[in-house]
């Protein structure tokens, strides 16, 4: 920043509602991105200046250009140089006593230890002088968080995003894709230790819960399962029955019994199948029950109780389990999101 660090609400600079005090520090702001602009915009050219092809290229397209900049500025560009050094000064001074008369920092002199690139940024030193870019975002990012500007809507902004977003997701892919691999060499190295700390730190406190979520999971299974094959289940259920009711001797003798033999053979069998049927429909509809929940979680929690009592931690099985899952982790890291930017 420049002049200041403090400024209105963003409501207000939303709403217009600035004071002329205000309008005066955006206009200083505005005027320093201008300088700091144009300061850059020189330093850059007389650099390229130097180098003899860009100045012979330059004297062929404008020979009047190249000797006005040859005789007019690059022989005093220390002097113009100083003229925007003596600006950026008094811009400093000006920030620094407005500073202490608003009391924004602990100390009276920390503003120069606060805003170092703007005091760094006034040596005319070729090194230093490139830290003037740095006031210039600074004062960038104070008004995008002021609402004056929006820089996610800027060309450059969006461009520049994606370029970032690439570096940063390659980078941390990298450090990520390391680490796995470290913990996956561990394991298979014999290392027991992350599985005990898995059953001990992620099996054990979650014991209800898993409990509950495979009891309640394994309800709504059967149930749906029962739903979709009903009327399969029903035919075979009676197809059963069928070959139950004419393999029963008993029943066989019933059927010759004269006029009432046939057809008690054929109640016993519709019987028999409705029966099993409606127990089947009884059996599948009382599995919300409380009974039926509290005997599931009994088998559920018997189940993982086991498993935990047998020091699963020490067998092969878990650490193959965990170096698998760390690999579909690594898989999934290792997709390069970014390449979405370019289709």
């Amino acid at each position: 920043m420049t002049i200041r660090d403090e400024a209105p609400s963003p409501g207000d600079i939303a709403d217009g509602r600035r004071t002329p005090r205000e309008r005066l520090y955006l206009l200083w702001d505005f005027s320093i991105i201008a300088l700091v602009s144009a300061n850059l915009a020189l330093i850059l050219f007389d650099a390229l200046f130097a180098v003899g092809p860009f100045a012979g290229l330059f004297e062929a397209v404008w020979p009047a250009g190249h000797q006005w900049y040859k005789s007019a500025v690059r022989e005093n560009f220390v002097t113009i140089d100083l003229v925007f050094v003596a600006i950026f000064v008094t811009d400093v001074l000006a920030g620094w006593a407005l500073a202490i008369a608003e009391k924004r920092h602990y100390r009276w002199y920390f503003y120069p230890f606060v805003r170092w690139y703007d005091v760094l940024g006034c040596i005319p030193v070729a090194g230093f002088r490139m830290l003037r870019v740095l006031r210039v975002i600074s004062i960038v990012v104070r008004l995008q968080r002021l609402g004056v500007i929006d820089v996610r809507n800027w060309a450059v902004y969006k461009h520049a995003m994606i370029y970032y977003d690439i570096v940063v997701e390659e980078i941390s892919d990298r450090v990520v894709i390391k680490v796995l691999s470290g913990a996956q060499e561990e394991l298979q190295h014999g290392g027991n230790e992350l599985s005990r700390k898995v059953v001990r730190d992620v099996v054990q406190p979650r014991r209800q819960r898993l409990v509950q979520s495979a009891s309640t999971h394994l309800e709504e299974a059967i149930v749906s399962a029962y739903q979709a094959n009903r009327e399969q289940l029903q035919a075979y259920v009676a197809a059963v029955v069928n070959r139950g009711v004419e393999q029963n001797p008993a029943l066989k003798n019933l059927e010759r019994v004269p006029m009432l033999g046939s057809f008690v053979s054929q109640a016993l069998d519709q019987t028999i199948t409705d029966t099993v049927n409606n127990v089947l429909d009884e059996a599948v509809a009382g599995l919300s029950s409380e009974d039926f929940d509290a005997l599931v979680q009994n088998v559920t929690d018997s189940v993982i109780s086991r498993l935990v009592d047998e020091d699963i931690a020490e067998t092969s099985e878990l650490r193959d389990a965990i170096v698998e899952v760390l690999d579909l982790v690594k898989e999934q890291v290792a997709v390069q999101r970014w390449r979405e930017h370019f289709e």
